[in-house]
C-alpha cells in the first residue's frame, strides 16, 4: 500500500503577486508496490499482445508492438518511487478551495488554471530560508 506524504507548496496568482499556501500530496511506493505495480502493466501489455492476434492486417504490428512494450512499461513503473498525486489549496484570486490532479512525470513548479475562476495559478515549493 502506496504511503502518501504532505508537502507544503504556494498558490501564486497573476505575476506571483498574491500568494496562499497549499498542499501536495505525494505517493511514495515501498519494494512490493513497485513490484505490483509493474508486474500488472507487464500482464496488460501482454493480454492487449494476445488480445489483438486476430485483428487483421495491423496485429504484425499490434502483437509485437505490446510484445515489446510490456517490460519496457513494466521497468519504468518498476523505477518509479514517487508520484505526485493532487495539489490542493485555496486559490488566491476567488478565495474557493481547488484540487488540481497532476500526471505522473509532473514536477513542481506547475502552471495551471484554477478550476473555480480560471485564472492562471502557479503552483512552486515554499522556499525555506
Amino acid at each position: 500500500m502506496p504511503t502518501v506524504e504532505q508537502q507544503p507548496i504556494r498558490v501564486l496568482a497573476k505575476n506571483d503577486s498574491i500568494s496562499k499556501d497549499g498542499l501536495l500530496h505525494i505517493k511514495h511506493f515501498d519494494q512490493a508496490d513497485c513490484i505490483k505495480r509493474a508486474l500488472s502493466r507487464l500482464g496488460v501489455c501482454w493480454l492487449l499482445s494476445i488480445g489483438s492476434i486476430p485483428i487483421i492486417l495491423v496485429h504484425w504490428v499490434l502483437v509485437p508492438g505490446f510484445f515489446i512494450a510490456g517490460p519496457i512499461l513494466a521497468v519504468l513503473t518498476y523505477h518509479t518511487k514517487q508520484i505526485n498525486d493532487h495539489a490542493g489549496g485555496e486559490c488566491p484570486v476567488c478565495n474557493k478551495e481547488f484540487k488540481i490532479k497532476f500526471d505522473a512525470k509532473e514536477n513542481l513548479p506547475k502552471w495551471t488554471y484554477c478550476p473555480n475562476c480560471n485564472d492562471p495559478l502557479h503552483l512552486d515549493s515554499c522556499q525555506k530560508p
